[in-house]
């Protein structure tokens, strides 16, 4: 019987000990207690319309719903807010469409749409922050011509999403 105390003594005293190791060597992490990014110094941001230097129309307000979706899904800042701390300048630098694939008969049976968009990020008072150059592409199908338009309208919006996020991401990273 005293045999069992003594193991249950030693299990204890090393259950404690791992606990209190532990909590010490911790590294320190903390949820995030106010809103905000960048340590809490911005709180809102103000997303306008991007601009579209490419000969695709329409396609900048794919992307400015994108990204004020996304900026509003992360909750903790306020977004297109009046007096808004920051603000967003979207440029839709450029966009390429090329055939990615075709039949055994050599029609093209896919295109790949390619978009670069620049990102920066502005203090109300004008000042650079910080700018982004991000780039991605998307297939989509041309085989059948009654669809092939809205198919790349699906294909930028997907890419529009994807951009969204990535900057969304990389903004939470570095706050």
């Amino acid at each position: 019987m005293r045999v069992n105390i003594l193991k249950i003594k030693t299990h204890l005293y090393f259950f404690i000990i791992s606990v209190l190791f532990l909590s010490i060597c911790s590294c320190g992490y903390e949820l995030v207690r106010e809103r905000g990014i960048y340590g809490g110094e911005i709180k809102s941001v103000y997303v306008p319309v991007f601009k579209n230097m490419t000969y695709e129309p329409h396609i900048s307000q794919h992307f400015t719903d994108s990204f004020t979706r996304h900026l509003l899904s992360i909750g903790i800042l306020e977004v297109n807010k009046r007096d808004a701390e920051t603000y967003i300048e979207g440029v839709l630098k450029s966009i390429k469409i090329v055939p990615s694939s075709l039949d055994k008969n050599g029609v093209v049976i896919e295109k790949s749409v390619t978009m670069d968009v620049d990102i920066a990020l502005y203090k109300k008072d004008g000042n650079l922050i910080k700018k982004w150059s991000l780039s991605d592409s998307q297939s989509y199908r041309v085989d059948n011509l009654n669809y092939a338009e809205y198919n790349k309208k699906e294909a930028i919006s997907t890419i529009s999403e994807r951009i969204a996020r990535r900057f969304t991401a990389s903004i939470l990273t570095e706050y």
